[in-house]
């Protein structure tokens, strides 16, 4: 039987406040720093519904949320410096869909939470790749994010820790990143759309959380205008390391 969109209500359950928790968090922090949103929605949603699941939702939800902050963003990014990592993205975004569609889900619960405990240590310690990039490297690195993006809608923290050690100011970075992941929605979208991801139970249920994370995104976008960086790093990198701690299966149970 097909899903009805009347049954919103029994998407929810227990499940829904939390979610809805975890789109608000996600969402300031997106709002912010222009990423970071999938390191602390993905491993809760995970844990809640199913990865497969927690993908789409976000994919929908930020799709449409941070669609207004690609003109702004456009204006000021550096289009050379983001074409050669789309170049790389667009060549494994297939393959980390294929990983997303065929990985047994709990094993793939556990490659999130570590890849992002990993990537979260690296930018804490305030490790970045500092050298000045070659083009081969540069599309590597988007072909990295393509991999991790495709199969876990992670494709910010590979890029993050590439352009943070570079000499651009945090504005410019942000709107790399704002303009980089956009485009590489597209790409992800028509290859979830290829393997049938897009199913109406997930899309009825980010049509409760948009609002929520909408919101949360126009929330962190004002605080990035008045903020304490050091501060809003420290809450950021503190929800995501509660994310993916409390979300690892091991905890399953706990919770």
């Amino acid at each position: 039987m097909p899903f009805e969109f009347s049954s919103l209500a029994d998407l929810g359950g227990q499940q829904l406040p939390w979610l809805a928790i975890a789109a608000l968090c996600a969402g300031l922090v997106r709002g912010f720093a222009g990423f970071g949103a999938a390191m602390i929605f993905i491993p809760i949603a995970s844990a809640l519904i199913d990865p497969k699941a927690a993908v789409i939702v976000l994919f929908v939800i930020d799709g449409i949320a941070t669609a207004p902050l690609l003109v702004p963003a456009a204006r000021i990014c550096r289009w050379s410096e983001i074409m050669p990592l789309i170049v790389g993205a667009t060549m494994t975004v297939p393959l980390g869909v294929q990983a997303l569609v065929l990985m047994d889900p709990v094993l793939l619960r556990w490659i999130i939470c570590c890849a992002i405990l990993l990537a979260l240590a690296a930018m804490a310690t305030g490790w970045r790749y500092s050298r000045l990039p070659s083009t081969p490297v540069t599309v590597g690195i988007g072909g990295m994010a393509g991999l991790t993006g495709g199969a876990a809608s992670l494709s910010g923290p590979p890029i993050v820790l590439f352009w943070l050690g570079g000499q651009s100011a945090a504005p410019t970075v942000r709107a790399n990143m704002i303009v980089f992941l956009g485009i590489s929605t597209v790409i992800t979208g028509a290859a979830y759309w290829w393997n049938g991801l897009f199913v109406a139970e997930q899309i009825a249920r980010s049509a409760l959380l948009v609002p929520i994370y909408a919101a949360a995104i126009w929330l962190g976008a004002r605080c990035f205008r008045h903020a304490s960086e050091c501060l809003f790093r420290r809450l950021a990198f503190g929800l995501i390391a509660f994310a993916a701690l409390g979300s690892l299966p091991i905890m399953d149970g706990f919770f």
